[in-house]
């Protein structure tokens, strides 16, 4: 299974301090698919509603979430929780940052 991962020209991996939350990545795929997100949500199994604080970063993606995406669009779930966890530090570390 490929590993989806940010490189640069060199083929270093790019870290930077701005981070996106899951949701904000799905909501990309889905439009670069042209997928009608009323569906998407029925083929995930959740409501409208809840699809919408995902994409909004209201909602986190958990193992369960990460599967079904990977079933449905072809990109490992560990794609997802990786993303998830990423963003997760990212907000803790910035909290701490503020905080100091």
């Amino acid at each position: 299974m490929p590993e989806y991962k940010v490189l640069n020209s060199k083929g270093k991996e790019i870290f930077t301090d701005v981070s996106l939350h899951p949701g904000e990545v799905l909501d990309i795929e889905i439009q670069a698919r042209d997928i009608r997100k009323s569906a998407f949500a029925a083929e995930l199994g959740i409501r409208p509603g809840h699809l919408s604080e995902l994409l909004h970063g209201r909602l986190h993606v958990n193992a369960a979430i990460a599967l079904k995406l990977e079933k449905l669009l072809d990109i490992p779930a560990e794609y997802w929780l990786r993303v998830q966890v990423y963003y997760d530090l990212f907000i803790e570390r910035n909290k701490d940052f503020r905080a100091a």
